[in-house]
């Protein structure tokens, strides 16, 4: 089972939306991303860490390389 499933198919999908805005081959920020997931859902109960795999997992298959920055 994915982290993806675990975190819920709206949040799944929502960070779908997110990342279809980024051209292929672009750079995702995690950074960025966990930002973004957190204002468009912000009653959101998942950790950082579930939320970072799932945005890589749809990153990567969506052909996007991913800048992890969250950290910074």
């Amino acid at each position: 089972m994915s982290v993806a499933r675990r975190v819920g198919p709206f949040l799944e999908q929502a960070i779908t939306v997110l990342l279809n805005r980024a051209d292929r081959r672009d750079t995702v920020s995690i950074k960025a991303a966990l930002r973004e997931a957190r204002e468009t859902a912000p009653y959101l109960v998942a950790f950082d860490e579930e939320l970072t795999e799932a945005i890589v997992e749809a990153a990567t298959a969506l052909g996007l390389c991913v800048a992890f920055d969250a950290q910074e």
